[in-house]
């Protein structure tokens, strides 16, 4: 290694040597980062010298990266000596050593090559390397279960141009593959009630769709002989049978050996092993004869790697989001996985309970507070609070998503839900969990155009519940959650359609006691902007709080059950419907949040919000309530609540219905 360099830092050696001196021992995994460099004060290094200078401008224009006079680059090191060059644009290029060679200096990672597209040998290493160092070292990661699902696929021999649909026996025992994918729009072969006796006799794999083909030649290559696939395993036009199966997702994806994670494939014809990974059409590695400190010869590379930011999360721009990462069905297969592996378009991915990896070997370096990986295990989550609270976070990705058929969406979730049920003992109560309730019930629509969209003509859930919505919804989770003491649920009951206890919900109610206060809505119309703002906000007592609506809300007049012609708001069946100012409505209260924020000069200010229901009579029964929205009113307060904010008078106890 040469002599330190300010300018280089002689690609991290020397900044790792630095902070360990100041900070002591990292934490694991830890990154060490520098400052801007300047690419003009490297070139000039360059000319004076410093062999490391020298080859990463070497490496600036192998990879033609164009710079100007004041542009920066600066170098990442891990705590595993993998070192990265970042450039403008998320460029990531990685400096190595190539597998079997010395390291070009100590601790220099040494890296086998990239894999050219999934269906390749590096490929397929990487795969089983993965899942071998998982099964030999990973006690976190042993079978969870075994399960055996009702029917697989046995995929035969890789001369075979058919494959079967078996039935298990219970003396059935094997290992056996998923697969997770999207199937879009297109048609193609699936098990019927009309054809089950022929696809137990044989399929010929020319006639299955492109993913499914992929997914029978990649089990074959992992030398396993049995697949899991929902359009073959399960007969699709039996409500029984698909009750059935997919009240048992969680077993399902829980016991196989592994899920094949069909990423890229936005639908069932499109295939996932033979699209050129984007690495491949960069410039190949540039490689270079290098001195060792111990003056031995050997050689120091530079290759692209996919951005250091793609590997925060599986959203990214617009262009660059995963086709199978909209697809709500997927989220609750990956997270019941206890491995997976992520066909992405860059490079693979691994993910288990115990780890998860990438090819280019950023992701299981990456410090724990940068990566946002969304992959992780349902089965990792142990304590009841924890799997609340992932259950929340799990309801905010599952929302992003979308379903094909919204009264899927409780079935799509049962798998997770099971998961949750088995952990926690509680009674699942239409998506909201009865030992939760409280906390459960304060999930919002962001005040935006999802909140103006119609309500649906057809019954998923209750009012309360957020299934009841088709939108994004979110838990504001900072802080502690507190219930009021006045706020009592008295009863929770919900009546199921069909065999999957987790699944369709065929009626629900909540009757509750707690503080209630008579409010009406305020409309508040901007026209004077290009996207016209229309919001509405709730009084509550002198004060006016914004509401969060849950979609379009309307007014209506209904006799209520003293026959009186009362006035109410209810959610709407128009889109961009608006409820008159001064429809009458109710604010629920049931508890509020404790939070801290500290400024930019270091000074930490208390903080809570009260959170209220927003409720407006149901138009079938004028006796009973329905949920229009939420209302969270923000309040700075002292160390002991002292200068907490006089509660609204008008509140009063009452005991009410929710529908």
């Amino acid at each position: 290694m040469a002599d330190d360099c300010d300018f280089c830092i002689n690609l991290g050696s020397q900044l790792v040597h630095r902070q360990k001196e100041h900070e002591g021992p990292p934490a694991t995994p830890a990154l060490y980062q520098s400052d801007q460099i300047r690419l003009s004060d490297v070139e000039l290094s360059s000319g004076r010298g410093c062999a490391t200078c020298k080859f990463v401008m070497q490496v600036v224009k192998h990879f033609e990266l164009q710079f100007e006079e004041d542009d920066f680059f600066s170098v990442a090191i891990f705590e595993s000596e993998h070192v990265l060059l970042m450039f403008y644009g998320n460029i990531t290029v990685q400096v190595y050593t190539p597998e079997g060679q010395l390291a070009a200096w100590e601790g220099l990672a040494q890296c086998p090559e990239l894999s050219d597209y999934p269906h390749s040998n590096r490929a397929y290493q990487f795969i089983r390397s993965s899942l071998d160092r998982c099964l030999r070292s990973h006690p976190k990661c042993a079978q969870l279960g075994n399960y055996f699902p009702s029917r697989l696929i046995d995929v035969g021999s890789s001369h075979d141009s058919f494959v079967r649909v078996i039935e298990t026996s219970p003396e059935f025992r094997g290992r056996y593959i998923t697969l997770s994918y999207c199937w879009g729009d297109g048609k193609a072969v699936k098990t019927m009630q009309s054809n089950y006796e022929e696809m137990k006799a044989g399929i010929p794999i020319a006639n299955l769709p492109r993913t499914i083909q992929d997914a029978i030649q990649a089990t074959r290559e992992l030398g396993q002989s049995h697949l899991w696939v929902d359009a073959l395993c399960i007969i699709q036009d039996s409500k029984q049978d698909w009750e059935i199966e997919s009240a048992n997702m969680a077993s399902i994806y829980q016991s196989s050996l592994l899920t094949l994670v069909a990423a890229t494939a936005g639908a069932v014809g499109d295939g996932f092993l033979h699209q050129e990974h984007s690495t491949r059409m960069a410039k190949a590695a540039y490689q270079e004869v290098w001195q060792t400190t111990y003056g031995h010869k050997t050689i120091l590379a530079a290759r692209i790697v996919p951005g250091y930011y793609t590997h925060m999360g599986d959203y990214a721009e617009d262009d660059d989001v995963l086709p199978l990462s909209l697809r709500g069905w997927a989220l609750q297969e990956w997270k019941l996985s206890t491995r997976g592996i992520i066909f992405r378009r860059e490079e693979l991915w691994w993910s288990c309970i115990s780890q998860i990896s990438c090819e280019c070997s950023i992701l299981q370096n990456m410090p724990e507070t940068r990566r946002k990986f969304i992959y992780n295990s349902t089965h990792s989550v142990t304590t009841a609070e924890d799997n609340y609270r992932e259950w929340h976070n799990t309801v905010e990705l599952y929302t992003l998503r979308t379903i094909k058929y919204p009264s899927d969406k409780l079935p799509a979730l049962a798998g997770i839900a099971r998961v949750v049920q088995d952990r926690t003992g509680s009674t699942y109560i239409a998506g909201l969990w009865n030992d939760n309730l409280y906390e459960d019930l304060t999930w919002g629509v962001p005040i935006d155009t999802h909140s103006r969209m119609a309500r649906s003509l057809a019954y998923y859930g209750p009012t309360f519940s957020w299934v009841s919505v088709n939108a994004y919804v979110n838990y504001r989770l900072e802080g502690n959650f507190v219930k009021t003491a006045y706020c009592d649920i008295l009863a929770a009951k919900v009546s199921v359609s069909g065999l999957n206890p987790l699944g369709h919900v065929k009626s629900a109610y909540l009757t509750i006691s707690a503080p209630l206060l008579k409010s009406a809505l305020l409309l508040q119309i901007d026209d004077l902007t290009q996207f016209p703002k229309r919001n509405y906000s709730v009084t509550c007592g002198v004060e006016e709080l914004l509401l969060s609506e849950d979609m379009a809300l309307e007014s209506f007049e209904r006799v209520n059950e003293d026959g009186v012609i009362e006035r109410s708001a209810r959610r709407s069946n128009v889109p961009n419907s608006l409820a008159e100012s001064g429809t009458e409505v109710w604010l629920l209260y049931i508890g509020y949040r404790t939070y801290t924020i500290t400024t930019w000069d270091g000074t930490e200010h208390r903080h809570m919000y009260r959170i209220y229901l927003v409720l407006g009579k149901s138009p079938s029964d004028m006796s009973k309530y329905e949920r229009i929205g939420i209302v969270r009113e923000d309040c700075v307060i002292g160390e002991n609540l002292s200068a907490t904010p006089r509660w609204c008078d008008g509140f009063r106890i009452n005991v009410l219905t929710i529908i």
